[in-house]
């Protein structure tokens, strides 16, 4: 810190810190604290049920001392020469309207309690996750679908990677990089919209396929875990391809020319050389792909069928159509939890450090 002082001076070393203070507090720490407190409360309306019959009693009772006070004032009618009778049911009367009141009152304080239900903090939001088989089948689905999305795109990435970063001339490599970078360019939302037809019933996929006669009739990919598989993997392919690629460019060429000369296979010096080096690239590629594929709510819901239902599209109706804010967070932070799981299992099975994922 005091070498950055000396080096920019006290009002831009506290720029930095202020905007990095506001920055952690504002976009990471404090929306997670909130949805951390948010997921472990829910408003207990196990009582409305009770407090619906002691307000419909009330009522009743309400009606019984209308009925009452009628009668009363009837007779109080009739008695007007009879002075100790009419203040005996003047009294009646008077009391009556004060039991009335209070029923009034009683029923305003039980309708104030049913609208606003008692917090309750536990574990019930989690609960309702392990109790739920549907949602629960949902979630194992899109951690293995997450996982087999990475793996592809790993496989797919790889030999790209490698041939952009040691093998492709300058130029060459240029154009592919600016080919891999021009999708991007366009909207997500764009880019599925377009897998869609692609993948539609009468779309490009099976025009080529029944052209070819691989099919004798249309398949249906968007009815299964296909079409999403798919525009997952091309929607988030760079997010592997370019840690790769950065790692990669760094390996010196000389060690790949030495193990050829040595007779090294080219399987042998990928396993011993390149992808060792490689580790922090592939590392950071699998955990961004991972956890942009695991909470991805645009491809699933245009891809997705009934039958490919994912688990950020039950978090999204938690929020908006279940209005149940609380289980939604409950949801999310589950999701979250596996994300932070699966960058622990990245590292340990890549040996690599955060400061190593940095570079």
């Amino acid at each position: 810190m005091n070498n950055y002082i000396r080096r920019y001076g006290w009002f831009m070393s506290l720029y930095v810190v202020c905007a990095c203070t506001i920055w952690m507090l504002g976009l990471i720490i404090l929306p997670q604290l909130q949805m951390v407190e948010h997921s472990f409360w829910h408003l207990d309306r196990s009582q409305s049920e009770v407090i619906d019959r002691q307000i419909e009693d009330r009522y009743v009772d309400v009606q019984q001392l209308d009925s009452r006070l009628r009668r009363l004032k009837r007779e109080l009618d009739a008695t007007q020469g009879d002075t100790g009778k009419t203040e005996l049911l003047q009294g009646d009367i008077d009391t009556a309207v004060e039991q009335r009141d209070q029923l009034y009152a009683q029923i305003t304080e039980l309708e104030q309690k049913l609208q606003q239900p008692e917090k309750v903090y536990g574990l019930h939001n989690y609960q309702t996750l392990a109790d739920n088989e549907l949602h629960r089948s949902i979630f194992i689905k899109t951690l293995w679908s997450s996982a087999l999305v990475t793996l592809v795109a790993l496989l797919v990435c790889y030999p790209t990677a490698f041939y952009l970063a040691q093998l492709a001339p300058k130029e060459r490599a240029a154009m592919l990089m600016v080919a891999l970078l021009i999708p991007y360019w366009v909207n997500e939302l764009l880019r599925t919209l377009a897998w869609l037809m692609i993948l539609s019933y009468q779309g490009f996929a099976n025009s080529v396929l029944s052209w070819l006669g691989l099919i004798s009739e249309p398949i249906l990919f968007m009815q299964g875990n296909t079409g999403v598989m798919l525009g997952m993997t091309y929607a988030y392919i760079l997010f592997m391809v370019f840690p790769m690629y950065n790692t990669i460019e760094t390996l010196d060429k000389n060690q790949l020319e030495a193990a050829r000369d040595l007779g090294a296979s080219w399987w042998r010096i990928h396993w011993r050389i390149v992808i060792p080096h490689a580790k922090p690239g592939i590392a950071v590629g699998c955990i961004m792909t991972f956890m942009l594929t695991a909470g991805s709510y645009a491809v699933p819901q245009l891809l997705g069928g009934t039958n490919s239902l994912w688990f950020t599209q039950i978090i999204y109706d938690w929020f908006f159509n279940g209005g149940n804010w609380n289980q939604g967070a409950a949801y999310a932070m589950v999701l979250l939890v596996l994300c932070v799981c699966f960058i622990q299992l990245m590292m340990r099975v890549f040996k690599v450090s955060l400061e190593d994922i940095a570079k």
